[in-house]
């Protein structure tokens, strides 16, 4: 996810402080222009790409490595080894942990790889864009969860949207999710391929399966019809990494605000793509209060804390051209293909 920033004039600056054209000022502009026998009005302060800073988005990076090892070394159960003693019925053992942790190893270092690989390939594929238009932009942070199933909560990358225009806007929005598809659509074809679903499934949730994920599965299993759900017991590395994958690319599709979704709907339609927004969280609240799940709840927060609303690119004129606008009307059934109605269900 791209986190265009246009309200705060500073982001420029602290991207790239050493190299930061400094603009002139109206009267500066004005002399010079007259010194040519023309007025002309000052352009826009344009932001040259400085070096990135490392040290923060490695110190992230190797933290989420660290979180999303030890949740899949932990059978996606992390609360289990978690919770402090004393804590329900659940006593902390110390042991117990060391020898599950060693137990898995070959899990935690397989689902590792497959999902930061994925998400690096995301949030990478924003990055690679900002650079080829110039726009000034942060490397990936990272965001570690240790409590989660998943051990991340994905990452994010912040960008000057002032720099870009509405093409522009357009073209970093939709290469994450694509680049990360081109990794995640193998990776969850082999976690279905390989899914055994021969003995009951046990374990204290389950996860419903996208419908890209079904097909798959028939796909990959002649004449045997794709299960609803898959139960912890029957979880594999290759099948969690690729089902996040498809997850956490659903979601940045969705069209609010300044996901990559809320990019694409805002360079699409405009501001009309606000309504659309408004309209979405109405829906996916009123899902939730029904349902009487909290699954989204902190999206739901998030989203809200950000503005449902998309800033104005530099310039919103750009023609997009026609196969930017078949390729933006086919990537809004992203989110369909790619999220299921209820994700985990707890058992």
């Amino acid at each position: 996810m791209d986190l265009p920033n246009p309200d705060e004039p500073q982001l420029a600056i602290e991207l790239s402080e050493d190299n930061v054209q400094t603009p002139l000022t109206d009267r500066e502009t004005l002399n010079t222009s007259q010194n040519r026998g023309s007025v002309e009005s000052p352009s826009p302060p344009q932001a040259s790409l400085g070096k990135p800073k490392l040290l923060k988005p490695l110190i992230w990076f190797g933290l989420t490595l660290l979180s999303v090892f030890f949740v899949a070394a932990l059978n996606f159960m992390p609360l289990f080894y978690w919770l402090p003693p004393g804590f329900g019925e659940t006593q902390f053992d110390a042991i117990g942990l060391r020898a599950t942790i060693l137990k898995n190893l070959d899990q935690g270092i397989t689902y590792m790889l497959c999902s930061m690989g994925i998400l690096l390939l995301h949030e990478f594929g924003h990055y690679v864009a900002t650079r080829i238009y110039r726009i000034p932009s942060t490397l990936p942070y990272c965001i570690p969860c240790p409590i989660s199933p998943v051990g991340t909560f994905g990452a994010v990358i912040l960008m000057d949207g002032r720099q870009a225009d509405r093409r522009q806007i357009f073209d970093v929005g939709l290469a994450g999710p694509i680049a990360g598809l081109i990794l995640a659509i193998p990776i969850m074809w082999h976690g279905v391929s390989t899914l055994d679903l021969s003995e009951p499934g046990y374990g204290p949730f389950e996860i419903e399966l996208p419908v890209l994920a079904k097909l798959m599965f028939e796909w990959s299993h002649p004449g045997v019809e794709a299960p609803d759900m898959v139960v912890f017991s029957q979880l594999t590395p290759t099948f969690v990494a690729g089902w996040f994958g498809l997850v956490v690319t659903g979601l940045n599709m969705a069209p609010m605000g300044q996901l990559d979704g809320g990019h694409v709907t805002y360079c699409l339609f405009g501001k009309a793509a606000h309504w659309i927004a408004r309209v979405l969280m109405v829906l996916v609240i009123a899902y939730q209060v029904y349902m009487e799940s909290m699954m989204f709840i902190l999206m739901i927060i998030m989203i809200m804390a950000m503005g449902l609303e998309h800033p104005p690119t530099r310039d919103d004129s750009v023609k997009l051209g026609p196969m930017r606008w078949v390729i933006g009307i086919v990537s809004l059934i992203i989110p369909f293909l790619c999220l299921a109605p209820t994700i985990i269900n707890v058992r």
